[in-house]
């Protein structure tokens, strides 16, 4: 079988498709991508065992049809080095040997059987179908990866959590000591259905929608959801068990209120957290009439710093201390000029909203306190 494709195109869609698959592999043909030809449509497919993605590329000079397995990292690295042109390809499906024809040369290596490559069977009837649209659905997890879990002792919090409930959805993520819950209104009220997507897909699914239009198509069941754009299908396993009840956790009489300049105060903070403890990152935060005055300091190096800032504040003096990085990522994964701090005391959770333009978009973190002196 032949067929022409553009390098460039080529090579784009092979390295976004590269990092659903891993370097530790159970089973060898996994580290190849699946080519097959239908047409004048180019399908491929990358996997790592539990995540599959499915993409579609238009191809021109067509000649049969067939499909198989193409080792990746020699595909893409010699495609990274090779300017934009038409290449060739022209696939001996008996003996499997695979010629790349190009302006001023050409590669030749061999493949393997496309029966070994595994393809998952259809959901069961027992499945769910939503529809959402991508720029919800990328902003939604987006805004939520930086509080995912990363360790391997509580994995039911390893994932970003989606629910749907009549003209609501909601993505949440937290690490147990930074929770971020985002609630976006919808125009058609859906079924109430939730799944716990694991980090890994949650990034793939970030990529792939960023750069679609069109409403995406979610077909679940209990175990696995599958993702279908314009021309990329994305299938992966969910995480198993019963996400935390975050809503019960959210302080929702905190008496102490400051509004603040989001970009003053997370330049502060990447300032004076240069000077802050290297053991625990620690930010102090001391709440009083109109002023705002951040600090950290470094016994064991001898530095610190402070600066004074200006916010609307109502309520008791309050010091409070939080974990520096915690604090930046909050205020970087959101774009609102202007944030609410909704305090307690010293030893309880703080609610940071930003002040959205938008009224349909309702973001909430909540951030433990570190004890300070």
């Amino acid at each position: 079988m032949k067929f022409l494709v553009t390098s460039t195109t080529l090579a784009n869609k092979l390295a976004e498709m590269s990092k659903v698959m891993t370097s530790k592999t159970a089973s060898p043909i996994l580290s190849h991508f699946l080519f097959e030809l239908e047409g004048e449509n180019l399908q491929i497919t990358a996997s790592d065992g539990e995540c599959f993605q499915h993409s579609v590329l238009p191809v021109a000079t067509v000649e049969g049809s067939g499909k198989v397995c193409l080792p990746a990292d020699r595909l893409l690295n010699a495609l990274r080095n090779m300017p934009e042109q038409p290449i060739g390809f022209t696939i001996n499906e008996t003996t499997l040997n695979i010629t790349v024809k190009y302006t001023n040369g050409h590669y030749e290596f061999v493949g393997n059987s496309a029966d070994e490559y595994s393809i998952p069977t259809s959901l069961n009837h027992d499945a769910k179908q939503v529809q959402i649209e991508a720029k919800m659905l990328n902003t939604a997890i987006s805004q939520s990866l930086f509080a995912v879990a990363t360790d391997d002792l509580r994995p039911i919090m390893n994932g970003v959590y989606l629910t749907m409930k009549e003209e609501m959805f909601q993505s949440v993520a937290t690490d147990g000591l930074k929770l971020v819950r985002n609630t976006y209104k919808l125009e058609n009220p859906l079924e109430e259905v939730s799944f716990l997507l694991p980090t890994k897909a949650a990034k793939i699914i970030n990529n792939l929608t960023s750069k679609v239009t069109k409403p995406v198509t979610i077909n679940f069941n209990e175990r696995e959801a599958i993702f279908v754009l314009e021309n990329d299908t994305f299938r992966c396993r969910l995480l198993e068990g019963r996400y935390p009840n975050y809503n019960s956790v959210i302080p929702q009489n905190n008496p102490n209120s400051a509004t603040i300049e989001r970009e003053s105060l997370l330049s502060a903070i990447k300032r004076v957290g240069l000077f802050s403890s290297t053991a625990n990152g620690c930010i102090v935060m001391n709440f009083s009439g109109i002023n705002l005055n951040v600090s950290g300091k470094d016994i064991d190096y001898s530095t610190s710093a402070e600066e004074v800032l200006f916010c609307s504040y109502s309520g008791e003096n309050v010091k409070i201390g939080f974990k520096g990085e915690h604090l930046k990522q909050i205020l970087e994964n959101t774009k609102s000029k202007e944030v609410i701090f909704q305090l307690g005391d010293h030893s309880r959770a703080a609610v940071i909203i930003p002040i959205n333009e938008d009224e349909n978009i309702e973001n909430l973190s909540l951030l433990m306190p570190i004890l300070v002196d």
